[in-house]
């Protein structure tokens, strides 16, 4: 496959990762920071990627907010939705937010150590398994599977478009999370 149609197919999944995105953006309703938070990080950094895939025709460089943009997705994302899913309880939430924050601003100053940026993104998944748990939320579990796909197996696969589509997915996952609640069935009734 030519440079070229790898840049095509990685603009056109950025794309479909803003489209995703917006849509959370776009229903947000509330005064939590956190949960637009992940949405408007995924909604930029699809319009980053696509402007970065495309700079050569667009003549311009955005490789530079390209990677602080990456860099937000990876780090910053499953601790806000982490956050927001624990508003309640602000020690934790300011935990989750805390643990995101420590690897990007390390990546931002030059020094990503992939080892603890992948404990952080670990640990968050395994927090959000357990709200699911916890709260019955399927959603959550989906969203968790989906992360795992989009920090672990895409990078393996060193497909430029795999990655957005996998955030794409755990976008969508995660927007469900907050709006649909699976409730247990009710207990059996004793008979007559």
């Amino acid at each position: 496959m030519g440079s070229d149609e790898a840049s095509v197919q990685a603009s056109v999944a950025h794309l479909v990762l803003c489209c995703v995105a917006g849509r959370g953006v776009s229903q947000h309703q509330g005064k939590c920071f956190t949960h637009p938070g992940m949405h408007a990080n995924f909604f930029i950094h699809g319009i980053l990627g696509f402007l970065h895939f495309q700079s050569n025709l667009l003549n311009n460089d955005f490789n530079a907010a390209y990677l602080i943009s990456l860099h937000a997705t990876r780090y910053l994302a499953l601790p806000c939705l982490n956050a927001d899913l624990r508003n309640n309880d602000q020690a934790l939430a300011s935990a989750h937010l805390l643990s995101g924050v420590i690897p990007f601003a390390l990546a931002l100053a030059g020094q990503d150590n992939i080892v603890l940026g992948n404990f952080v993104i670990a640990c968050n998944i395994i927090s959000l398994c357990h709200y699911s748990l916890q709260n019955n939320r399927e959603w959550g579990w989906f969203t968790a599977a989906a992360g795992v796909l989009a920090y672990f197996l895409s990078p393996v696969t060193k497909q430029k478009m795999l990655y957005p589509l996998t955030l794409g997915l755990m976008q969508y996952c995660a927007y469900r999370v907050f709006t649909v609640h699976f409730a247990p069935p009710p207990p059996p009734q004793g008979r007559r």
